[in-house]
């Protein structure tokens, strides 16, 4: 069979279309473990070329759409239309709530979004947050879930044409869309391929958000380039219940799946030795890690505890990656355990120590620089290419790199290193042996009294300096007391559900200080506990300093005790048992009210308010996406029902949330033998 060339990622559908037309491309967990979802490439290149040919009627090539799903399957069918139509797709979150839907009018504007695409079951729901908006902006709302069964030929594309506009983590305040090229996109997936070594036999096993770059290119357009299976589940159901990403692996001998650093927490945290122990992770090949710096400890954590299930520690694959690359600039090749070195900071380069020193610290490697990507790292002062071991800002250039952000002069985000134009990616690090160590932040790296603070180093520090805190819920942060005084270190620690129960605040507290004084030689100036989950985090589970240092200036924080006497919430440690047991005897409204109230309150450490409104929206109420798998799996216990967390939060208000338990208590009551519901 003759394989036309591939230049875009269309090519590669239609190719594979036609060479594997039965293959399932994606096997999409309707409820996160057995409910099926099968697409096949001929069923998927069907879908793409009918819904190309009805946004080239509606003569949108050339425009700005932005893509608005809560479907994984749906949302890449409408994007690979838009490949196939050259209109610029421009992915994005599903927001939850009208608040944070009215976000999305600074990207939009930024964007010059002309049309918003999604689906019939979100129209009401977007006409609803943005309605002045539609209307004077002229902005068209088409859904794509019935289209004709027409097919066109695809226009022809443009040298430079853009296929998608990625915008960056947090970026709806002051957005900043990275413009990516159909020629970035197929340079970076062709480095993706050759780096962790995907082919058309891999089955790749995704949880992570679709819209977003890993996801999206690294997983959903990956399967698509190397024509392999890739299986699909809600991020929701992967942080209600992280066995089902494991149990999935296994199940569908997957050889190719990731995620950040948390992921792998997460699963040691929430996972039992018995249910560890009736896993088979033979087939995981590549564990790839990154979004996120990278920790030794949680490497060996998770090698260890997942030894008894076959996992092989050389499984794991440290990448470095970001939105401006595309997706991947270096990643570990091959089947060895990530390179570790011990380190302490010199006045003017990295110092190898060992594990005996008290000041050193463990960091990871991100592996090797990918071949067609070129790595530069320049000293922050001199701005001269550093040697070995010596730090400065990773600049990176290629074919996969962007020509800049949309509508911005991009002048300053770039710079110039014998005659080629190098982006500045804002990332600190350091090269060694020919393998990428990868520091910090530039923007989040705090200068203390001339010194250079690495937030990450002081977070892992406090991490591991009492048992009462999380793994990974610390955040070090910058703060100014006062107009013109210099900036001081602010450190906010979540404490463990399991800890707060006779919590000696001033201990830990005491012990965090003495933990951050013998290590770096700072006094913090304030030192905050808060409640689980207290620290924002995208939508990919990542700590948002920025937000984080925002909330503690406007004492927005859950506060259990604090070094510098911040006013307590009144958190409530346990809920009332009295209101759960009302439900479970006459579960009606006012009832689950009531105690959804309490068990709210319980879990963002707010006093709870029985006259709350009821169309009240569940995050302005303090449920964030992490919180809210908290709540469904709390309020399953209790109540012995099956919540489905893809779905139950699509209304995002408290009277919404009310009705699903009614109608859920009402249906197993009527049930025989109790057997439970998904809904």
């Amino acid at each position: 069979m003759i394989m036309k060339p591939e230049h875009t990622i269309i090519d590669c559908l239609s190719n594979y279309s036609v060479a594997f037309p039965d293959k399932p491309v994606f096997i999409f967990l309707e409820d996160g473990e057995a409910q099926e979802r099968v697409v096949t490439f001929s069923l998927l290149y069907a879908r793409v070329q009918q819904l190309a040919a009805e946004l080239l009627n509606q003569q949108l090539q050339g425009k700005r759409a932005l893509l608005v799903y809560q479907d994984a399957v749906d949302f890449t069918v409408t994007f690979l239309a838009c490949q196939y139509a050259g209109v610029i797709a421009v992915p994005v979150f599903l927001a939850r709530g009208s608040k944070q839907l009215a976000r999305f009018i600074n990207l939009m504007q930024d964007a010059q979004v002309s049309v918003i695409l999604t689906g019939v079951q979100l129209e009401a729901y977007i006409r609803q947050g943005l309605p002045d908006f539609i209307s004077t902006e002229a902005i068209r709302l088409i859904t794509t879930d019935f289209v004709a069964a027409q097919t066109v030929p695809p226009p022809v594309a443009e040298d430079g044409a853009i296929a998608f506009l990625q915008y960056t983590s947090g970026s709806t305040g002051q957005p900043k869309g990275v413009v990516v090229t159909s020629a970035n996109l197929m340079h970076n997936q062709l480095l993706i391929k050759n780096t962790f070594g995907c082919d058309e036999q891999s089955v790749i096993f995704s949880w992570l958000p679709f819209h977003h770059d890993m996801g999206l290119i690294g997983n959903i357009l990956h399967t698509v380039y190397v024509g392999c299976t890739c299986v699909l589940m809600s991020p929701y159901h992967f942080i209600q219940m992280p066995l089902r990403w494991l149990k999935g692996i296994a199940k569908y001998k997957a050889t190719h799946s990731g995620g950040p650093n948390f992921a792998y927490d997460h699963c040691v945290s929430k996972i039992s030795s018995e249910e560890v122990a009736r896993l088979d992770l033979s087939s995981w090949k590549v564990a790839y890690n990154g979004a996120e710096p990278v920790r030794a400890e949680t490497i060996q954590r998770f090698s260890s505890v997942f030894k008894v299930a076959k996992f092989n520690g050389e499984a794991f694959h440290p990448c470095y990656g970001l939105a401006e690359a595309t997706l991947l600039v270096a990643g570990s090749r091959g089947r060895h355990k990530p390179e570790r070195l011990m380190i302490k900071k010199g006045k003017s380069r990295i110092i190898l120590t060992d594990k005996e020193d008290a000041s050193a610290k463990a960091l990871i490697s991100s592996g090797q620089v990918a071949e067609g990507m070129a790595l530069r790292i320049l000293g922050l002062d001199t701005q001269q290419q550093c040697e070995e071991l010596e730090e400065g800002e990773i600049c990176i250039a290629g074919a996969s790199v962007t020509g800049g952000y949309w509508a911005k002069n991009n002048v300053e985000y770039f710079v110039e290193v014998q005659g080629q134009q190098f982006l500045r990616t804002g990332d600190m690090g350091f090269l060694y042996r020919g393998e990428l160590y990868v520091h910090g932040r530039i923007k989040e790296m705090l200068i203390i009294r001339g010194e250079n603070l690495y937030p990450y180093d002081v977070e892992q520090c406090v991490a591991k300096s009492h048992s009462a805190l999380e793994n990974n819920g610390v955040a070090v942060l910058a703060h100014a007391p006062a107009e013109g005084a210099e900036e001081e270190v602010i450190i906010v620690a979540e404490v463990r559900r399991t800890a707060l129960r006779g919590l000696d605040g001033e201990a830990v507290i005491t012990t965090i200080e003495k933990a951050v004084g013998g290590s770096f030689g700072i006094r913090p100036y304030d030192i905050v506990l808060t409640t689980v989950l207290g620290i924002p985090r995208t939508t990919s589970g990542k700590l948002q300093r920025v937000r984080c240092q925002e909330m503690y200036r406007q004492q927005g924080l859950q506060v259990i005790e604090s070094k510098r006497g911040l006013v307590k919430s009144g958190i409530e440690l346990e809920p009332d048992a009295r209101r759960r047991q009302a439900v479970l005897e006459n579960g009606n409204y006012a009832t689950i009210k009531s105690y959804l109230l309490d068990l709210i309150a319980a879990k963002t450490g707010t006093a709870p308010t029985i006259n709350s409104a009821d169309n009240v929206e569940l995050t302005e109420m303090g449920i964030d996406s992490v919180r809210a798998m908290e709540l469904i799996n709390t309020v399953s216990r209790d109540l012995s029902i099956n919540m489905d967390a893809s779905k139950v939060f699509q209304d995002n208000s408290l009277t919404g949330l009310i009705t699903v338990i009614e109608n859920m208590l009402w249906l197993k009551s009527e049930q025989n033998f109790g057997k439970s519901i998904i809904i």
